[in-house]
């Protein structure tokens, strides 16, 4: 499936696990993705070993790379002409970037953001060329009334879709929206889509909560897709009982460069109503670090990967600074975001530090 007019952005791996990346941009697999904003319409209401190192562009909401099969009321796929359809919910917890500059902060720090949800599919109808210049539209309606966090409402007639985009390389979108075309194998030619309904950057725009029921995926009037979610909740004591990451951004005291990440890991007991550490990875496959760095939009994006839950993330000596840690120099990238993310029983979950 070519993509005339679409361009993709190149990409570094460093590491001793060349294959690594090939492997897992499978059907489960997750790329990182170049997100745009824009306007969109609607209601208004009132420890594992480091396994690779990815310099590429922007991350999306969710960056859990997986390896079991996908859950059925979230997949759809039809055998005769292979096209599929997947859809991944995720929950986005955020904190302050400077409580994690060489210090590990209290995991209370976190805030809950919101709720989005990631589909990604193989089918080229409507295309990136089409939805990217509003001659063709692509949304996501919820089974009932969902509100993002700045009153914004989305519900069975108006979805969360591709109107008003900013078009990019190798994609478009919006607050509410965004598209990536991803070619995994670097002919040229895009393998699949990906869609974040909203990109989960902007935590205002991030949905309330995570509604239960049929949600549908339609270009125009047609019904592309349909993902039954069950009830899920990202509160579960406090917040919830999966483990929870709490990074410390390693610098050199005197020239502020960003040398590695360590990663402890935490999870609420509501019997002490305290945070206890994780001392296994508690079937988490595989997790990721990403720290986003840049002095203009789209910053980029250093990805970690590790089997289980990771323990430290060793960055290549770039010349990092953290955000507001001294002094720039014209051009000189800085450190905005640290992301840690993983996926269990199908929902993603990431925690993000950032600057303010």
């Amino acid at each position: 499936m070519r993509m005339n007019g679409f361009k993709f952005p190149a990409s570094e791996t460093r590491g001793n696990a060349g294959g690594f990346l090939a492997a897992n941009l499978l059907i489960g697999g997750v790329m990182v993705l170049l997100l745009l904003s824009g306007c969109q319409d609607g209601k208004g209401s009132g420890g594992g070993a480091v396994e690779e190192v990815v310099k590429v562009l922007h991350p999306p909401l969710v960056e859990a790379v997986r390896g079991e099969q996908p859950q059925e009321d979230l997949y759809q796929y039809d055998a005769e002409s292979g096209i599929y359809y997947q859809a991944v919910p995720g929950f986005v917890w955020q904190g302050p970037l400077t409580e994690v500059d060489n210090r590990f902060a209290n995991p209370a720090a976190y805030r809950y953001a919101g709720f989005a949800m990631q589909v990604e599919t193989n089918e080229n109808r409507p295309g990136p060329e089409q939805i990217c210049s509003n001659s063709a539209s692509i949304a996501l309606y919820p089974p009932v009334a969902a509100v993002t966090r700045n009153g914004v409402v989305f519900d069975p007639i108006v979805g969360l879709g591709n109107r008003t985009v900013s078009a990019g390389e190798g994609g478009c979108g919006n607050e509410f929206f965004q598209l990536r075309a991803l070619d995994d194998d670097g002919d040229g030619e895009w393998d699949r889509l990906q869609y974040n309904f909203p990109p989960g950057e902007n935590s205002e725009t991030l949905l309330t909560q995570a509604v239960p029921g049929e949600w549908q995926l339609r270009s125009g009037v047609q019904v592309l897709a349909n993902f039954r979610l069950s009830s899920i909740s990202p509160v579960q004591g406090k917040p919830f009982q999966l483990p929870m990451p709490v990074p410390r951004v390693n610098r050199d005291p005197e020239s502020g460069l960003v040398e590695s990440v360590d990663v402890r890991w935490w999870r609420y007991n509501p019997a002490t109503a305290d945070y206890e550490p994780v001392v296994d990875s508690d079937g988490i496959p595989r997790s990721v670090v990403e720290l986003r760095y840049g002095t203009a939009t789209p910053e980029l994006h250093e990805a970690v990967r590790a089997y289980g839950l990771v323990e430290r993330a060793v960055f290549p000596r770039y010349p990092w600074r953290l955000f507001d840690s001294g002094t720039l120099e014209a051009g000189e990238p800085q450190v905005t975001a640290v992301h840690i993310s993983y996926e269990a029983a199908g929902i993603a979950y990431r925690f993000v530090w950032q600057a303010s």
